[in-house]
């Protein structure tokens, strides 16, 4: 009985965010969308050469796959990504959203909006 509550709570314990605030909302989780349906956006990491990103909760550095894209890019405020027929940009704000816009030539422009 004690060992079934140990793993019990072991469980818990993994399924929360250790880097959410105190007190904070879940509304993030509602954002995040499957990499087929669309990438989220939440974190970009600077560092001593090497730059990662937090996308749909999993982190990435440059040239990892998603799927079927790659990462070619994270800058600042954004991460590039391609696949053989697309190329996708996904933008990182301080406001709720997702948008999804197609351009021209099969490009796609995904901007996600987080609220922090």
């Amino acid at each position: 009985m004690l060992m079934n509550m140990l793993t019990a709570s072991i469980s818990i314990a993994s399924d929360v965010d250790p880097t959410r605030p105190f007190g904070g909302s879940n509304a993030s989780t509602h954002n995040k969308l499957a990499p087929e349906k669309g990438f989220v956006l939440s974190s970009i990491i600077h560092g001593d050469g090497i730059h990662t990103a937090v996308i749909n909760g999993k982190i990435y550095k440059m040239f990892d796959y998603i799927g079927e894209y790659r990462i070619t890019a994270i800058n600042s405020h954004n991460v590039i990504l391609r696949s053989k027929s697309k190329r996708l940009k996904i933008n990182i704000f301080k406001s709720k959203g997702f948008k999804s816009h197609v351009l021209k030539d099969n490009v796609v422009e995904n901007t996600v909006a987080n609220s922090w």
